[in-house]
């Protein structure tokens, strides 16, 4: 493992990752959880996700995009030609060829940093609406104008008038709206409101995330604790990877909530240099977009800047909160997480053995786990004490 961080850090440090790529593949520069992470996302099988992620070398994006692209439309064309049908059978292949012709794109639009990259993520935004209303006609697109920014995503209340409790769940650097939606789906029968957003800074936003991108969370809240169907008493909110960061930020931040989930938070340690080894040039040019960096010395300091354990946020987290990860983040080391759970009054963490980053290979558990959390703790919160 050693040996293959100090391979991808030359190469990134050289330049010579695209032409290392071209020889050995993509996937050795890839984050180690990239196969599972779009596994889990569309139901695809992981080994032959592996072996397309095998087949492809180079990370320019005629290459990249032009590869994903084509294997997405193959499940677009496929999906065409059952939704139509008259079979109920044939439907359902019809919405789970589109379910992968989503994934697809995604994956073509990872990480959204070029304009054919930005393509096939409006593409798979395009489908993902039209797949919205095959799945679950309760989900709703809505754009909310806060903090300065256009925030698009989607909300889900239950059936009925009353107000329930909402939890709003964002993603990390470079996950979208649809890799959200399509997992949370199976929730639907739970009795809260839900809404589903991208982290600022990412793909279509119109400015790089810093710490006062609090002010398009806190916009997002306070929309949602004024909405006629939500509980404003039992709020919360579950982040994953860098949205994992801000659901902690907000515990500490926003009075509105009542308890948080943070999976695989970056916290302070994943902001230090000695976190750099083996990071993706990939993953590093995110991080310069996202955080709108000219240099590396530049985002090496905007990162420092975002630590929790600068003001002691920590340690300002009253509400329950649930830390998730793996045993074993490669990504962004699991640290962290132990950090953020031991500082936080009311912190409880749950590592998931020989895991990775976010505890892709325990999806669903977690998933199952955060979600019965949520209804216990939202219960609690509107019980009179």
């Amino acid at each position: 493992m050693i040996l293959k961080d100090l391979f991808t850090t030359l190469c990134l440090v050289s330049g010579q990752t695209e032409r290392a790529a071209n020889r050995l593949g993509v996937r050795p520069f890839l984050p180690q959880l990239f196969r599972l992470r779009y596994a889990n996302m569309g139901g695809l099988d992981p080994d032959v996700f592996a072996a397309q992620l095998e087949g492809l070398r180079s990370f320019r994006e005629q290459a990249w995009c032009a590869y994903w692209n084509d294997i997405a439309a193959g499940y677009e064309e496929e999906a065409e030609g059952l939704l139509g049908k008259d079979e109920a059978a044939e439907r359902e292949r019809g919405k789970d060829a589109l379910i992968k012709a989503v994934t697809y794109y995604t994956v073509s639009a990872f990480p959204g940093t070029t304009p054919l990259r930005m393509e096939a993520y409006h593409k798979a935004r395009e489908l993902s609406e039209r797949l919205a209303a095959l799945l679950d006609d309760r989900l709703e697109k809505v754009t909310l104008e806060v903090g300065g920014e256009e925030v698009t995503g989607y909300q889900r209340f239950p059936e009925g008038e009353d107000r329930v409790p909402m939890v709003i769940v964002t993603n990390g650097l470079e996950g979208t709206v649809q890799e959200l939606a399509l997992p949370l789906l199976r929730y639907r029968d739970a009795r809260m409101g839900v809404f589903l957003m991208e982290m600022p800074g990412t793909y279509s936003y119109r400015n790089p995330m810093s710490p006062g991108s609090e002010a398009v969370y806190h916009g997002v809240i306070e929309h949602f604790a004024s909405h006629p169907r939500v509980d404003a008493g039992r709020m919360a909110m579950v982040g994953t990877s860098f949205g994992g960061y801000w659901a902690a930020r907000m515990a500490a931040r926003s009075p509105r909530l009542s308890c948080a989930v943070a999976c695989g938070a970056p916290v302070h340690h994943a902001f230090g240099p000695g976190n750099a080894l083996g990071t993706p040039e990939i993953i590093v040019s995110v991080l310069f977009k996202v955080t709108g960096a000219r240099n590396v010395s530049e985002m090496a300091s905007r990162l420092r800047e975002l630590s929790l354990v600068k003001e002691d946020l920590c340690r300002k987290i009253e509400i329950p909160l649930l830390v998730i990860n793996g045993e074993k983040d490669t990504l962004l080391g699991t640290r962290d997480s132990v950090l953020l759970s031991m500082r936080a009054r009311r912190g409880f963490l749950k590592l998931y053995e020989g895991d990775d980053h976010c505890a892709m290979g325990h999806y669903r558990e977690w998933l199952d786990l955060t979600f019965e959390w949520l209804q216990e703790q939202l219960a609690a919160a509107g019980t009179p004490a």
